[in-house]
């Protein structure tokens, strides 16, 4: 029992997997949105049933893919980030100006 005593304070570590670190990705772009684009290519595909909407769908496909995985190499839940910024725009100016009055800090 005295060795017990001495172990509680010792470093306390927990191994994590290296998967539940990375973001959640599909074809190397956010899930959500790879998969959004997939329903409204899949629209234009299959619905309309002509072939314009087919060779449209597929670019928009191919194209919208690209984008999103372009982005998700810029940051991986950018999506996210966007809407809690659009969240937060009324509590943090973005616009700054050099003839702003100085801020005075403190007493």
């Amino acid at each position: 029992m005295a060795d017990q005593s001495k172990d509680s304070g010792a470093d306390f570590s927990v191994p994590l997997h290296q998967s539940m670190l990375r973001p959640m990705l599909l074809l190397g772009a956010e899930r959500e949105l790879i998969l959004a684009l997939g329903i409204v290519a899949g629209v234009f595909i299959v619905s309309l049933f002509q072939l314009w909407a087919a060779i449209f769908g597929l670019i928009l496909w191919a194209v919208g893919a690209w984008v999103l995985t372009r982005a998700a190499n810029f940051d991986p839940q950018l999506s996210k980030t966007f809407a809690r910024s659009l969240q937060y725009r009324k509590l943090y100016k973005s616009a700054a100006t050099p003839f702003a009055s100085p801020r005075k800090f403190g007493g």
